[in-house]
């Protein structure tokens, strides 16, 4: 054997060799529909092909190797093609990936009728004090003497809900994970102190040390690395992007959606399951779509929901009407997007939200509201008309009341204030939130603000009883006061009346002094206007308390 063969020999030996090597690094799925397979596919056949033509002295024929290489590089390219939206028919397969429920613009508020924990069949919509950016700062002064062998994986700050004391609460929790490589090495059996929470009502964030540590994490090593540890239990899976919960128990979990291509071999993928890895002993498991453990917020990711959305909502006249065309019928979602939890007697869901807007940069006009529930998939899609999100924000901000005190917008939540759309908001600095807002759709130009989430939507409710449309729906009446209730929280006043014992009345309690010192046996005359969700409940936009002589 000459030293050429000699040496091919060797380096085919070393080839081989490498490809556990690659494998155990590059984690690819063993799945046909993986572009990753198939490009270390065609490298690993050229590569042992023209070693093993050398090897056996056959020098001249090692250039055999490049078109066996090039075979399953220039398969997978042409198999992308018939995956492309361009291709005949895909851009109806695209349109079809997200099934969405075309609701009309009225079933918004009987969908949703307002917020607040329920007790009946209804959804009510959970909506957060705080934003990602607010209860970012909260946590990070949670790590405490952590810092300098944790950080917190701010990247990975999920929004979801739990149970306490059997009452459905909105969290965030962050994992957190090895400062670096050394770390990871040195925690040895410990693993990481736990996850931060921050609730997202009260703002209170605490450090959540788990018993046993967490061990399986993005930033551990060898076999205790989170995706190595997924993929080595399921080979042949297509992992999408993970996400961090902990069940209602406080015990932490890693859940990664499994998809599969619905389009071709490459193209449209769409959810297919879920794997769960227990973050402190790293038992995985693997659940259907739809079998998913109830606690589960999240089994579809945030990234699949955008392309499939904004699919459906561009596609419907396929891509020619998209590129070339008129575009019509062509919308696309908002800037972008919130997450809010609805609660019923059924349980929670958490919702991905954005608004519907023209690709048209210069329209800053809504025309709908797309809903997903990021566990089922349920897509529903709502006629709602008006301004934007970002157009609210700068309503918002620029208001006169808060101007000078230079305060920033969350990205808001459209919600229903008693059967009228509105956006409602945080207004913030770089250390706390200041305030709340509700800025009207329709127009924008009914802009509430408050203490408290209560105050300012009492006071919401109290402008919209100024325009017409409002006014045709309001009933005047009077008579004597004969119970009062104070709420602070809602800087508003409740009251029953003497003789209407079924009916229970709100007034903002700075609509006049005669409403601010209301007591029983007052004689008042007011006008109100009947809630759309609660029976019962009558919001009061003007009233006159003649025992002080208004």
């Amino acid at each position: 054997m000459n030293k050429t063969r000699a040496v091919a020999l060797a380096l085919l030996g070393l080839v081989l060799v490498s490809i556990p090597v690659v494998d155990y690094l590059a984690l690819p799925a063993w799945n046909l529909q993986s572009f990753t397979l198939w490009m270390l596919a065609g490298v690993y056949l050229f590569l042992v092909s023209s070693l093993a033509f050398v090897a056996a002295g056959k020098p001249r024929a090692a250039f055999a190797a490049i078109p066996i290489g090039a075979i399953p590089v220039a398969a997978s390219f042409i198999l992308s093609a018939f995956s492309w939206v361009f291709w005949p028919g895909n851009d109806a397969r695209f349109f079809r990936r997200l099934p969405v429920s075309e609701r009309a613009a009225d079933d918004f508020p009987r969908d949703f009728p307002g917020e607040g924990i329920s007790a009946d069949e209804k959804e009510r919509l959970l909506l957060p004090a705080l934003d990602k950016e607010l209860s970012r700062t909260i946590a990070q002064g949670k790590l405490g003497p952590y810092g300098a062998q944790f950080q917190m994986d701010d990247t990975i700050f999920t929004s979801l809900s739990v149970l306490r004391d059997g009452k459905p609460r909105i969290i965030r929790v962050a994992p957190l994970d090895y400062s670096g490589s050394a770390v990871a090495i040195s925690a040895g059996e410990t693993g990481t102190a736990g996850y931060i929470e921050v609730d997202q009502e009260t703002g209170e964030g605490k450090l959540a040390e788990t018993k046993g540590g967490m061990k399986f994490t993005p930033g551990a090593i060898l076999s205790r690395d989170l995706a190595r540890r997924a993929r080595f239990a399921y080979r042949t899976k297509l992992f999408g992007s993970w996400s961090f919960e902990i069940d209602d128990g406080g015990n932490p979990f890693w859940t990664i959606p499994t998809l599969r291509n619905s389009i071709g071999v490459f193209g449209g993928p769409v959810r297919e399951g879920l794997v769960l890895v227990d973050a402190v002993n790293g038992a995985v498991a693997y659940y259907p779509a739809g079998t998913e453990p109830d606690w589960v917020d999240r089994s579809i990711p945030v990234d699949l929901v955008l392309s499939q959305a904004n699919d459906y909502l561009g596609l419907k006249n396929g891509w020619g009407n998209y590129y070339f065309g008129a575009r019509k019928d062509v919308f696309q979602l908002s800037d972008s997007y919130a997450y809010v939890v609805s609660n019923s007697s059924a349980g929670s869901r958490t919702w991905f939200v954005s608004g519907v807007t023209s690709p048209n940069e210069a329209d800053q006009t809504l025309v709908g509201l797309m809903m997903v529930d990021l566990k089922s998939g349920e897509a529903r899609r709502y006629p709602l008309s008006g301004i934007t999100e970002m157009r609210a924000m700068d309503i918002a901000v620029n208001d006169e009341r808060v101007r000078a005190q230079g305060l920033s917008a969350s990205w808001p939540f459209l919600v229903d204030v008693d059967g009228i759309p509105a956006f409602a908001m945080i207004l913030k600095n770089d250390l706390q939130r200041q305030r709340f807002a509700y800025v009207d759709v329709a127009t924008g130009q009914k802009v509430s603000m408050g203490d408290t989430r209560g105050s300012a939507r009492a006071q919401f409710v109290g402008l919209t009883g100024g325009d017409a449309e409002a006014d045709e729906r309001l009933v005047e009446y009077s008579g004597t006061v004969l119970r009062v209730k104070e709420r602070p929280d809602e800087d508003a006043i409740q009251f029953m009346l003497a003789g209407d014992p079924f009916a229970l009345y709100s007034v903002p309690a700075r609509t006049t002094l005669g409403a601010y010192f209301l007591a029983p046996g007052d004689r008042i005359i007011f006008s109100y206007r009947e809630s759309s969700s609660v029976r019962g409940m009558r919001f009061v936009v003007r009233l006159r308390n003649l025992t002080v002589g208004e």
